[in-house]
């Protein structure tokens, strides 16, 4: 008895000790996951067509863990102080400041990630708001506090002390969790492809459709656009065959909104996929429903984060993959968006993962082309409709053959002048390297008699800067190293001929409408480009406007372009663009590199005055909106009208003109 009782008084205070650590463990744990929890499902509710659940289910584990870890530490000080006064922290009180401890951080994190994202493209929230979520979080934790002491005390939730009670609760998110992602994953498992089918009788004679989409390629990279020391011979072949566009202008500097301008033939005002959070609405016409409709296999091999069915770009698509990077910790399209997967993952890059590999970030050619001769190989004597969605030369940017490190925006967020040599020369790089593997997927049409009966159309969603402008990558400005790309098209059967060089500007949002003449097909609904083959033919005016438009915080840019003139005007939030508009003017055709300004020019002001007229009937025509963010829309002017049409918007001012 007396060996029996020294063990028993040892027992106790390791019973007082875990008596005292586990209130603040599980009130973490459950504070973390219902962060993570919230902050999933509102990131599901946001993702209009996401096939992946998978990451309420990472959410709940990721958040959870952390909370588990913070309930330790808080655990290990509630234990510290009770050694001190002598006196254990009442355990409903501990499991609900643990509770308070791990949410209202973690929830404050998030919800600064979410506004900054979404409201303020990442520019910062300004200093009120951040004041108002703090007072929020704290009109949270008071209210939380006094309900959830006096329910832990005093009602049923007093299970919610003991581990089975809050580990009940736990296991109840995850398996709802679980239940949702292997429902959606039944529920899709059939829509990764189809089963080939014979050509109809009515597209015998059509061709086949190759659309190639480099991302961040600008025109002037390319050999066939006088970029010398550039090894491009597959692409130099390519146009030597093709008609290639000298001046092809992209609507956006930003991947999701010119993708989606390139395949609705509209400008972002109209389609709308221009912020974090915008999806492409269900009601725009693709072309690849378009084609779908017609009786092409249509399929898409996307490359970006951007372009995924959580932002409802699978429209229209028999066959449609997301080519899925190798994240960090497995990480999945609907969990590489949490805030706090983010901060892991730049700890890791920065920390742990210190030799960069591209495939975290991108698939590279090589897979890419893999990807789309395998499609080809079951759907190749379909007729079919094809999106090959290349990242290189996408930052990170890697010199092949070298032992160079990749260089990212990550970690060059905004590099010296001088390092842009440096930079271009990795650049052009990965386009040498995707050349060689679009070759292979040429090689892949010539090798199975395809291609005289394939129409291929080789392009970029937009450009990048190196300097230019003082700035670097791309998304923050309409010069023309971000909005001038690559339009190189091959028509089928040399119906057009080869090496034929067209010098008048045309647009992005040109590209679907000549893709649907070629296959027979009627123009989408509310597309607002025309079809180059029928206004070649036509031999239509030379000057047809470009308009382009994209947001950085609080400055908003639009431009209008024309073979000649470009205007410029960028406006900040909070004011009228008439009052406090700061536009910029350039002459094209003498100053290619948009170095001199020529809005206070005097002899200039006739071009000035044109430029500024013409922006005001786009957006009021092909937007919807008047030059004062607030004013009533109103009716168009029949002179308004003429002038639409006369800028390529016939079906705009068709829609909207008044009839006499």
């Amino acid at each position: 008895m007396g060996d029996g009782e020294p063990a028993s008084g040892s027992s106790r205070p390791r019973r007082r000790g875990l008596s005292v650590l586990q209130p603040p463990l599980l009130g973490g744990l459950l504070g973390g996951s219902a962060v993570g929890m919230a902050e999933s499902l509102l990131l599901l509710g946001a993702s209009f067509g996401t096939r992946d659940y998978s990451g309420m289910i990472y959410a709940i584990l990721l958040y959870g863990g952390v909370g588990l870890a913070l309930g330790v530490a808080l655990g290990l000080l509630a234990l510290c102080l009770t050694v001190l006064v002598g006196e254990a922290p009442e355990e409903a009180r501990s499991w609900t400041l643990a509770f308070l401890g791990v949410a209202c951080p973690l929830g404050y994190l998030v919800a600064h990630d979410i506004l900054n994202r979404n409201l303020y493209d990442s520019a910062g929230l300004p200093s009120d708001v951040q004041s108002m979520l703090m007072g929020s979080v704290l009109v949270f934790a008071l209210c939380f506090y006094a309900l959830s002491r006096n329910a832990l005390k005093k009602t049923f939730f007093s299970f919610m002390l003991l581990p089975l009670g809050t580990g009940s609760v736990f296991g109840g998110i995850l398996l709802f969790a679980l239940m949702m992602a292997f429902g959606n994953m039944l529920d899709n498992r059939a829509s990764q492809d189809v089963v080939p089918r014979p050509v109809a009788a009515e597209l015998e004679r059509r061709p086949n459709i190759l659309l190639v989409v480099v991302d961040s390629l600008r025109a002037d990279a390319l050999a066939a656009y006088g970029r010398p020391g550039v090894v491009t011979p597959r692409l130099d072949g390519l146009a030597a065959t093709s008609v290639v566009y000298d001046e092809a202008i992209a609507a956006s500097p930003k991947t999701r909104s010119s993708f989606a301008s390139l395949l609705t033939s509209t400008v972002p005002c109209r389609h709308g996929a221009t912020g974090e959070v915008d999806v492409l609405r269900d009601e725009l016409d693709t072309l690849a429903e378009v084609l779908q409709r017609h009786g092409y296999t249509t399929g898409a091999l996307v490359n970006s984060l951007e372009l995924t069915a959580s932002y409802n770009f699978d429209q229209g698509y028999d066959t449609f993959r997301f080519l899925r990077p190798e994240y960090p910790l497995r990480a999945s399209e609907s969990s590489v968006r949490l805030t706090l997967y983010g901060m892991v993952r730049a700890g890791l890059e920065r920390y742990v993962l210190t030799k960069p590999r591209v495939e975290r970030f991108y698939r590279d050619a090589a897979a890419v082309t893999d990807q789309a001769l395998s499609w080809l190989r079951v759907h190749g004597r379909e007729r079919w409709f094809l999106v090959v969605h290349y990242m290189d030369p996408h930052e990170p940017y890697r010199a092949h053959g070298t032992k160079e490190a990749l260089i990212s925006r990550l970690a060059e967020p905004n590099p010296a002048s001088d390092q842009a040599d440096r930079l271009r020369a990795a650049y052009d790089s990965e386009v040498t390297h995707m050349d060689r593997h679009f070759g292979r997927l040429l090689d892949y049409l010539a090798e199975h008699d395809l291609d005289d009966e394939t129409a291929v159309v080789f392009t970029a969603d937009h450009g990048e800067q190196f300097g230019d402008h003082g700035g670097f990558w791309h998304g923050s400005g309409l010069y023309d190293e971000q909005l001038r790309v690559p339009l190189i098209v091959r028509y089928p059967r040399a119906s057009n001929g080869g090496g034929v060089r067209v010098r008048d500007q045309v647009r992005l949002i040109d590209v679907a409408p000549t893709v649907a003449e070629l296959a027979g097909a009627p123009r989408g609904a509310g597309w607002q480009g025309f079809s180059l083959r029928r206004e070649y033919a036509l031999r239509q005016p030379k000057d047809r406007l470009a308009f382009a438009q994209t947001d950085e915080g609080a400055r908003h840019l639009l431009a209008v372009r024309g073979h000649d003139w470009k205007l410029i005007r960028e406006v900040s939030d909070g004011a009228s663009e008439q009052g406090a508009a700061r536009d910029q003017l350039f002459f094209l055709r003498t100053d290619p590199l948009e170095e001199v300004d020529l809005s206070s020019d005097p002899s200039a002001t006739w071009a000035f005055d044109r430029r500024r007229r013409d922006l005001a009937s786009l957006r009021l025509g092909a937007c919807g909106v008047s030059e004062s963010p607030g004013e009533k829309q109103q009716p168009i002017s029949q002179g308004e009208c003429n002038a639409l049409r006369a800028l390529g918007f016939g079906e705009v001012a068709a829609t909207r003109c008044p009839v006499h």
